[in-house]
């Protein structure tokens, strides 16, 4: 049985419920400012446990893979490991590939923002030239690590190829990688600042 207090209770909470979304006048939209932009807060796995374009292998020995292996465990290891996700970007037509190899983990961020932003001043005098929009990502302020790991490398092309392979498997004896550093992260940075991207005609 509903005490008269708990049916007080449930006739508000009834009554608040009805409550409706009406339009704003322009004249009352007049008085509203604000800025526009995203905020975001999120939590994402790459490649947690290997990525989708290459299974692995049953040996670590690069010469007896197909053409749809690769490896990506540490040098000296007897046992395969699975690659994460590849990321390779050419800063020139006729140059090599920077590349960010084998990234896996799960990462987690707040507060990153992005947002349109004129720049009209600034830069030793060259923004008043400028005048235009640019996007501004705002760094997060805190960015989480678990499991993550990558590592840097310079190519001669962008995707992955078995330099150690013959051509009949998917080969390829002219690919070159050097892996300039590899890391593994756990735990967290704290971030400041923000990235501006220039229109380019």
């Amino acid at each position: 049985m509903i005490s008269r207090s708990g049916l007080l209770l449930c006739s508000l909470l009834a009554a608040t419920a009805q409550a409706e979304l009406r339009p704003l006048a322009d004249d009352s939209l007049s008085d509203v400012s604000g800025q526009g932009g995203v905020y975001l807060s999120g939590e994402f796995s790459i490649n947690k446990d290997g990525g989708p374009l290459w299974s692995k292998p049953a040996s670590t020995n690069a010469a007896t893979w197909t053409v749809g292996e690769r490896s990506c465990a540490t040098k000296g290891s007897n046992t395969p490991e699975s690659c994460g996700m590849r990321l390779a970007i050419r800063s020139e037509a006729a140059g090599g590939w920077y590349v960010l190899d084998n990234i896996k983990g799960i990462f987690s961020f707040e507060g990153l923002t992005l947002r349109t932003r004129v720049i009209n001043s600034g830069f030793a005098g060259d923004g008043a030239g400028f005048n235009q929009d640019v996007l501004e990502f705002g760094l997060p302020n805190e960015v989480k690590f678990k499991d993550g790991s990558f590592a840097f490398a310079v190519a001669n092309q962008g995707g992955w190829r078995n330099s150690a392979g013959t051509v009949a498997n998917g080969g390829d004896a002219s690919y070159q990688q050097t892996n300039i550093f590899s890391a593994k992260i756990d735990g967290t940075i704290r971030m400041q600042g923000n990235v501006l991207v220039f229109p380019k005609n």
